[in-house]
Order: C-alpha cells, then sequence, then structure tokens
C-alpha cells in the first residue's frame, strides 16, 4: 500500500493543484530519506495532484461516477509509471510480494512479466487510491466550511471567479495565453539548464575519470612487474600453468586486478618480430582474452611502439585505440641481468561513459521532473491569481500583443519574453524572474559542488603523495616492500573478518578500501624522530625505545594537520587511528594511551597484526626473519593478550594469501 498519497490528495481537494504538487514532493523527499530512490517517483505524486484537482474541481461528472473515474485514472497513472520507472532505474525497492503474485500470473521474463507485474499494481493501487480517497473526504468533511471556503479562496487578489466564469474567459481568449507563455518559457529554461548541467557533470566526470585512471594503470604495471620473476619468464612460456610459480603469479596478477576500478585486463606479453605472444593474461568479467602461448599479430594502436618493444626499451607514454575508447600501459619486466624479457599492459575501458551518461541523464529527469512541474504549476498559479483573472481586459491586450509578434528564438530572446508576460506590474514580473533565478542559481551550486567535490578529492590525493614522498625521502628505515606487505595482509585480515562475520556493522566495501590506502601511513610519526634510533641496527637502550614509543603521537599529530588540510576525509581519520594506536595491546598493556580490547579501534587492531607478521617474516637490521609457521605459533600465543582475537582467527583462515605475499618477496630472506 501506498498511503502516502492521502496528504497529497487530501490537500489538493481542498486547496488546488500547486499546494497538493508541494505536499506530494514533500512527502517523496521525506520518504526518501527513509526508502532511498523513492524521489525518482516524484513524478508520480505531482500527476496524482493534478488528476485529483482536476477531478475535484473542473470535471463535470456526477459525484458517484467521478470517484470510480478518478480511482481507475490515478490508479492506471500511477501503476503505468512505477512500473516503468522500476524498469528503467535499477536497484529501486519493489515490493516482494507485488512481484510473487505477478510470477503466478505470468511466469517467464520479458514484456509479459512486465504486463502482468503492472496489472497487479494496478489492483493494488485501486486498492490503495480508494482507501486514500475515503479518508481524505472523511477527513475534509470534519473541516468547517467557513474554513474550508477561506483556504479554497485565499489565492484570489479579487472577488472570487465561479467555475462558469473561468471556464467561459478560457473558451474566449484560447491558447494564446500568458499562462501558456509562462509554462514554455520556465519548459524551456529549465530544460536547457538541466541539459547544460549534464554536459557539464559529464565532461568533468570524464576528465576526472581519465586522470584518476592514468594514475592507476601505472601504478598497476609497475606493481604487477614487481612481482614477476624475469629469470622464470622462459619457464612460463615452455611449461605454461605447470611452470613452477605460474599459480601464485596468476593469483597475485588477479588480485591486483580486482583492487582496482578502472583497469579492466592486465596481461603479460613477449615482443617478437612478427608478433607479440601473451604469457599470463587476467581480466574482469565480459573482457576477451586470447590465446596465451601464440605469436600474434601486432595490434594496430601498437605500429609506432613495435620496435621499442622488441628492443626492450621502455614505453612511457600511454597507448589509445583508434576510438580512444581504450588506453594501456606498459612496464618492462627485467631479469637478474637487468634485461627487458617481457611487459606488463594493463588496459582501462572509458566505453562505460556512455552508458553512465545515459543513466545519469534518466535519473537527473526522474529526480528534478517533479519539481519542474511544481515550478511550472507553480508559475500558472501565481499567473492566474495575480494577473490573468484580476486584469481580464489587460490579459486581452496582451494576449493580442504577444500573437502579433510571432515565435521567438534562443536564449537571448527569453528575457523579452518574459518581459512580454506582464504590462508594467511589477510583483508578476518579479515573481517569476525570481522563480527563474533562483532554478539557476540552484543549478549553478549544483555545478559549483561537483567542482568543489573534485577539487577537494585532488587535493587529499596530493596532500596523501606529498605525505609518502616526504616519508621514503627523509628516511629508509625498512625495506620498500614493507608498507606494501601490511598493506596487502590488512586487506587479507579485513577479508577474512568479513568471511567469518565479525564486525558486520564496521566492515563495508569502502571501510575496507580505506584501510588499505591508509596502512602506509601508519609508521609516518618516525618522520620526526632522530636518526640515530629510526635508522640503528641493534637493539635500542631503554631511553631509545621510550623515544621510539613517540612516533605514535607523532604520527597523529601530522595525520591531525592533514585532516584540518581535507576538512577531515573519513580514510584519513583511520590512517590516524592507525598511526595513534597500532602498537595499543588488546590487554590494556600497549602505548601510547594503554587502550584495550574493543575500545582500541578496529583499523589499529587489523595494523598491530599485519605490522608484527611483517616484522616477524621479514628481515630487519639485526634481526633474522622467522618461518610463516613459526610467525604464526608466535602470534597465537598472543592471541587475547597482544592482538584481538578475531582478527588472529581471521588471519589464520588466509594462510594461502598470506603465503602469496611471502612467496612474492621470497629473495628478502636470504
Amino acid at each position: 500500500m501506498y498511503l502516502d498519497t492521502i496528504g497529497t490528495i487530501f490537500v489538493s481537494i481542498l486547496g488546488g493543484g500547486l499546494p497538493g504538487i508541494i505536499t506530494g514532493m514533500a512527502t517523496n523527499i521525506i520518504v526518501n530519506f527513509f526508502v532511498s530512490g523513492y524521489l525518482y517517483f516524484s513524478i508520480i505524486n505531482v500527476l496524482l495532484a493534478l488528476i485529483t484537482s482536476w477531478f475535484a474541481h473542473y470535471s463535470k461528472l456526477n459525484r458517484i461516477i467521478r470517484v470510480v473515474a478518478f480511482i481507475l485514472v490515478s490508479s492506471a497513472v500511477c501503476s503505468v509509471l512505477g512500473m516503468e520507472i522500476q524498469y528503467l532505474v535499477e536497484g529501486l525497492p519493489m515490493m516482494v510480494n507485488l512481484e510473487e503474485v505477478s510470477k503466478l500470473l505470468y511466469s517467464g521474463d520479458g514484456k509479459g512479466y512486465f504486463v502482468s507485474l503492472t496489472f497487479v499494481a494496478f489492483f493494488l493501487n485501486i486498492v490503495d487510491k480508494g482507501i486514500s480517497l475515503f479518508i481524505a473526504i472523511i477527513a475534509i468533511k470534519l473541516i468547517p466550511e467557513s474554513v474550508k471556503t477561506n483556504i479554497s479562496n485565499a489565492g484570489w487578489k479579487q472577488k472570487p471567479m465561479s467555475l462558469e466564469d473561468i471556464r467561459s474567459y478560457r473558451k474566449k481568449v484560447g491558447r494564446k495565453t500568458v499562462l501558456n507563455k509562462v509554462s514554455f518559457i520556465l519548459a524551456t529554461t529549465i530544460i536547457m539548464l538541466s541539459i547544460i548541467l549534464v554536459s557539464i557533470s559529464i565532461s568533468f566526470y570524464y576528465e576526472d575519470c581519465k586522470e584518476e585512471y592514468t594514475n592507476e594503470v601505472y601504478a598497476v604495471v609497475e606493481s604487477a612487474a614487481s612481482v614477476i620473476d624475469g629469470d622464470q619468464i622462459s619457464e612460463y612460456v615452455k611449461w605454461g600453468k605447470r611452470a613452477t610459480g605460474y599459480r601464485d603469479t596468476e593469483k597475485i596478477l588477479q588480485m591486483l586486478l580486482d583492487n582496482t576500478q578502472g583497469v579492466e585486463k592486465l596481461s603479460v606479453f613477449i615482443a617478437e618480430k612478427n608478433g607479440y605472444m601473451y604469457i599470463f593474461q587476467e581480466a574482469k568479467p565480459d573482457v576477451e582474452i586470447l590465446d596465451n602461448g601464440k605469436i600474434l599479430p601486432y595490434m594496430e594502436q601498437y605500429t609506432d611502439l613495435i620496435q621499442q618493444f622488441i628492443d626492450g626499451e621502455v614505453v612511457d607514454e600511454l597507448i589509445y585505440s583508434e576510438d580512444k575508447s581504450v588506453f594501456s600501459a606498459s612496464y618492462p619486466i627485467r631479469n637478474s641481468n637487468g634485461d627487458v624479457v617481457a611487459y606488463v599492459i594493463a588496459d582501462v575501458y572509458m566505453s562505460f561513459l556512455s552508458e553512465y551518461a545515459r543513466d545519469y541523464l534518466l535519473k537527473t529527469f526522474l529526480c528534478f521532473s517533479g519539481f519542474i512541474l511544481l515550478i511550472m504549476v507553480m508559475g500558472f498559479t501565481h499567473a492566474g491569481y495575480n494577473l490573468v483573472f484580476p486584469i481580464n481586459s489587460i490579459t486581452q491586450a496582451s494576449s493580442l500583443f504577444l500573437a502579433s509578434h510571432g515565435d521567438q528564438k534562443a536564449l537571448d530572446e527569453n528575457v523579452r519574453r518574459t518581459r512580454a508576460l506582464g504590462i508594467r506590474t511589477d510583483d508578476e514580473i518579479e515573481a517569476l524572474y525570481i522563480a527563474l533565478c533562483k532554478m539557476e542559481s540552484e543549478m549553478a551550486e549544483y555545478v559549483r559542488d561537483l567542482r568543489h567535490y573534485a577539487e577537494v578529492t585532488k587535493k587529499m590525493q596530493n596532500g596523501l603523495i606529498i605525505t609518502l614522498a616526504g616519508m621514503v625521502e627523509n628516511r629508509d628505515v625498512s625495506s620498500s616492500s614493507h608498507v606494501q606487505n601490511t598493506a596487502a595482509y590488512v586487506r587479507i585480515i579485513l577479508n577474512g573478518l568479513k568471511r567469518k562475520g565479525y564486525y558486520p556493522e564496521k566492515i563495508s566495501d569502502e571501510y575496507m578500501e580505506q584501510l588499505e590506502m591508509s596502512a602506509p601511513l601508519h609508521d609516518i610519526g618516525k618522520i620526526n624522530l632522530p636518526d640515530s634510533i629510526v635508522s640503528k641496527h641493534g637493539e635500542l637502550t631503554d631511553e631509545e625505545a621510550e623515544v621510539m614509543k613517540n612516533h605514535t603521537v607523532y604520527g597523529r599529530e601530522i595525520i591531525d594537520r592533514a585532516i584540518e588540510t581535507v576538512k577531515g576525509e573519513s580514510y584519513l581519520k583511520e590512517a590516524r587511528n592507525m598511526a595513534a594506536y597500532h602498537h595499543e595491546r588488546w590487554d590494556g598493556t600497549g602505548y601510547p594511551e594503554g587502550l584495550h580490547g574493543e575500545v582500541i579501534p578496529l583499523s589499529a587492531r587489523i595494523m598491530a597484526l599485519a605490522d608484527y607478521l611483517d616484522t616477524l617474516t621479514s628481515p630487519r637490521g639485526f634481526k633474522i626473519s622467522y618461518s610463516l609457521e613459526e610467525a604464526l605459533e608466535m602470534i597465537q600465543a598472543e592471541s587475547g593478550k597482544y592482538f584481538d582475537p578475531k582478527c588472529v582467527e581471521a588471519l589464520n583462515d588466509s594462510i594461502v594469501e598470506v603465503r602469496a605475499i611471502l612467496n612474492k618477496n621470497i629473495t628478502r630472506r636470504y
């Protein structure tokens, strides 16, 4: 049942179309806070208000027939439009029972199922509109006649005209009225501004995507090249999937691909004079994969780069397909002698933007359609009460004047059209002008908001890049793979927690991405520590250990300043928690604040375990590395003391993924 329409029907009968539309739009906005996507149905409540107002105030049918006709017409409009919107926009809320009943009538798919769904919705709407109308009529009956009369006459600026007088006036002047001109101007302006808004938004989105995916594709190919053993390439070519380490490499490449948004295909190939040969290919669903191990002719976009590939040179430029819908980046794979033996190449598909543009245009239209009709009806009603009916003779003169000028074109003529609607009547002209200015201002603000969001995002990314670059330039405490390993372990632990169903209220896809992005910043506070302590290869003295503990405080302060710069983006908050509390212990004996149990932020508990695991399995300074089994035994011994037991359990269930990370960095252990 959609009994939220009671208010729309009640107000439309009592006060007319415009108050009914406002009520319907307000209802849609309020319900949208509780049912996401409800705003797309705003056009239905707007049309329902207009239908109700027409049947209540203008229909010539007798009362019984009018009630029946209203229920049938409103039900047909609501059911057809409702199902059409459900069909056009994916993911909108739909009643499960409605689908179940429809399947009883038609078990197949396609148009037949849509018709049966609409049929069931129609009969549901008959019951709904009947109940809503009955409740609205009962409520209206309870209102005193004097109050209803005052409400009905509230908009008139002269003696109220009867329904017969209004009909006579409309029949006399025909279609050439100020009301029609107002409606045309409002519709034209809104549509043009909407088109401009959508065009600018899509243009900004395309440029942002291109820049973001360009950075991403270079990072992916460089990461992929770093995990592939160049000395094994000949073995991979000879034995394929049977070669030692081949399947582990496949898993790593797939993991890299899965952790990217824009990259659709990740491949490794060898360049020959007569073509190229794929060794590895990992792709997302619906992306074509060619045969590995076969010499394939070079694609057209590689024509100018063939010799560079054959000569084993580094190709820094992006490679575009002929229609610019796909661009690629490559990175060389070197063997232990430094020779280029193969290339990693990643493909980014930009064809999704056409689907995005279509969906964006459709959703924008559905969201704003109710507002568009609201503004049009508001202008119609305002002109009727304040200009047309009070000044009948002036209206007729204005109609003749407008008719003598013919049609007007282009945006620069819209101002003259607006002025021609009234004849030196400041109130009417000013009200319409304010409405248009308000509409344009709101749309301009929307575009500015898009730009501001893009600038904040870019600013945030630049801030992180600068921070990380400063850390790398000023310190060399551990191997460059430490931050990569800990980030990978954080993702592995998060996946394990999610599989176990632990902390479901916290662990979302967005949260997991935030933590993986934040992991490299966990030791950023060491920037403020002396070189003599940070770079010391032997054991620290007690005094030095106390100084070392301050890196958690420094890290929090550094990231707090970054948060102030970018206005508190959420993933930086998690980065701050990691930096500040990753040395806290589950039993409360850690530092800097001695937090315990779940009082310690989840991100810091996960980071503590990931950091400890990499510390145990990586040689660093005076310390040798432990095997994975030894490290897990040591971690298990600290479960419930140092570490969150749930995190330890999640790690123990993810040994395969952990081993893949260790195998990638096997050379570090010798």
